[in-house]
């Protein structure tokens, strides 16, 4: 059912891969498989084997091409990753050509060696996968004496002859929202707030339905969005300078077209394997850390303006809450890397789609902010002692037209709900953080008649104590977290490609505590490390393929200390429990 890097290759290929380094311990990430059974494979290749070390600004370059020959119509990407050593966590992005298809980040390895493996399925890219392509896999790792640890990674693809109970339907063309650098033979993610994540593209007169992927995350003071605060407040605590990072911790992703907004992206909170504990995401990382989450925002609606033959532009955008400006909208720090995917379906028996003028109802986000500061004045000397504050926002979209195709008319909507509320409090300079988070969503297509909802809860404490670097004394973090994904509805890619069939529920959440020492570097931990991470994980929907589609999965693991001690996978559901407020702990801000 689950296969690390070398019993996926003795299972599909037959030998084991070569590999540079002895891997002892595999880190796993919960997922639903792409197909029950791997066996069946009709053809199968080997896309790249590359060692990442001093790889910053040097992406793999290489060719992708089918296999002569080969009649299918499921294609899964096997990504297959072992380092040693001593490393950060790195993000890596993969395109073919100026398309970004996965979004993906590394474990960071251990002295005595990590693998693991993750199985995508790209047959929505099937319209990519059958011409030849560039492919560029851009994973930035430093190498030195202090940072040891190489990535190692191979990624395979198999395919399959699958038979689909409506008959597949890949989306006709495909066109990116990137930076179009594939030439320089350097990847096409755009940076922002500084970059330009604008592009020009003419569609096609005749397309009935279109869709758009939006990919982007936030890096360096951008990493942990949700634990920012307002910018009038990163000097709060002066004795600890550099602390806080600002610009809210409220963000949106937006898709524009031709200046005019289309729809709107409120991002999954994501902690990366170095997120506040580097020591608890081994052997188990975070929520969607190895395929890093899309957003479907459905077009339709434009395409009576989209379909006149003429070029259009499509946009990127990310903004945060900002309390000193009016409507409350305002820029981000460094950085995002964003891009977006435009997929096409064409009416094969039409030659344009026209339709009416498009209702566009995009009234600004509504924010209410609550901030408090607490004094202490000790000696005549006055100090803050604590800062809380609590951010709330709620905003709607509707998109309408009346679309007509070969089939006759309709109408086309797109519309959305989302509400956002971000509670925080500090103490002792900000070494202490507790957090309370809430995104809900939910959303409605041209085509699924089903309203399609989302939920991020998130609970994080940390308590850090910084050793002042004269001093050979140990740095440590307390963490307790809890967090859940949960999702019910449709995945617009995949039910307008043939692969699911009606509404889809998921639910995962992870619940841990820890407690991690450092010295040196906060890479390394030591051996009085301790940490419990616990998770849930269950799915349910409907394959559209006659054979080997999942229906229902569940996985249900814990980890103490590094190692798993349960571990139980299932072809069926489990009650998923809800993310619960965090215990008390001394020192703890009280929110």
């Amino acid at each position: 059912m689950r296969f690390s890097p070398i019993s996926f290759f003795l299972a599909i290929w037959g030998t084991s891969p070569s590999v540079t380094v002895q891997a002892t311990s595999e880190v796993v990430q919960a997922q639903v498989p792409p197909r029950t059974s791997y066996e069946e494979a009709i053809c199968k290749q080997t896309i790249f084997q590359h060692s990442f070390a001093s790889s910053y600004g040097v992406p793999y370059v290489g060719f992708y091409s089918s296999p002569e020959g080969c009649d299918f119509t499921t294609t899964i990407f096997n990504l297959s990753v072992t380092s040693q050593g001593r490393q950060y966590d790195r993000l890596a992005l993969l395109f073919l050509g100026d398309i970004e298809v996965w979004r993906t980040s590394t474990a960071m390895p251990s002295q005595e060696g990590i693998y693991w493996s993750y199985q995508k399925d790209m047959t929505a890219f099937d319209t990519l996968l059958r011409k030849e392509q560039k492919v560029i896999f851009d994973l930035s790792n430093v190498f030195t004496d202090l940072y040891t640890g190489a990535f190692n990674v191979t990624l395979e693809a198999l395919y399959f002859n699958d038979e689909y109970i409506s008959g597949l339907s890949p989306p006709n063309q495909i066109f990116p929202i990137s930076a179009l650098a594939s030439s320089k033979n350097i990847s096409s993610v755009m940076s922002l707030p500084d970059g330009n994540a604008t592009v020009s593209i003419q569609l096609p007169r005749n397309v009935k339905t279109a869709t758009v992927s939006l990919q982007a995350s936030g890096n360096g003071a951008e990493e942990f969005w949700y634990t920012n605060v307002p910018s009038e407040y990163v000097n709060t605590f002066p004795d600890n300078p550099g602390w806080l990072f600002g610009y809210s911790p409220f963000r949106e992703v937006q898709l524009l077209i031709d200046g005019n907004l289309a729809g709107v992206s409120w991002p999954f909170p994501l902690l990366f394997t170095g997120g506040v504990d580097p020591g608890l995401w081994r052997p188990i990382v975070g929520i969607d850390a190895y395929d890093m989450p899309t957003f479907d925002i459905d077009v339709t609606p434009w395409l009576p303006l989209l379909c006149d033959g003429k070029p259009h532009e499509f946009g990127l955008k990310v903004v945060a809450f900002d309390s000193t400006v009016e409507g409350n909208v305002g820029p981000i720090g460094e950085n995002w890397w964003v891009t977006g995917t435009v997929f096409v379906w064409l009416d094969a028996h039409g030659k344009q789609t026209t339709g009416s003028s498009i209702a566009n109802h995009t009234p600004d986000p509504v924010f209410d902010f609550h901030p408090q500061v607490t004094t202490t004045t000790p000696n005549n000397i006055t100090s803050n002692s604590s800062f809380y504050f609590d951010l709330s926002a709620r905003r709607t979209i509707s998109i309408i037209s009346t679309i007509c195709t070969s089939s006759g008319s309709k109408v086309a909507t797109w519309s959305q709900s989302l509400s956002f509320t971000n509670i925080q409090n500090m103490t002792d300079s900000a070494f202490n953080q507790s957090l309370s988070m809430l995104t809900t969503g939910t959303h409605t297509d041209s085509f699924s008649g089903v309203k399609s909802s989302y939920a991020y809860p998130l609970n994080l404490y940390s308590s850090y104590i910084i050793a002042p670097s004269s001093k050979v004394t140990l740095s440590s973090v307390l963490a307790l977290i809890d967090r859940s994904l949960i999702t019910k509805g449709i995945n617009l890619l995949s039910h307008l490609t043939g692969l699911k069939i009606g509404s889809e529920s998921l639910s995962t959440r992870q619940s841990a505590r820890s407690k991690y020492y450092w010295n040196a570097t906060i890479v390394e931990g030591t051996t009085d490390d301790t940490g419990v991470l616990e998770q849930w994980f269950s799915y349910a929907g409907k394959s559209a393929m006659k054979k080997n589609g999942v229906g229902e999965f569940s996985r249900h693991l814990k980890e103490v200390d590094d190692r798993i001690v349960f571990d139980d996978e299932a072809w069926r559901t489990m009650s998923v429990p809800a993310t619960q407020p965090l215990p008390y702990v001394d020192g703890e801000p009280v929110v």
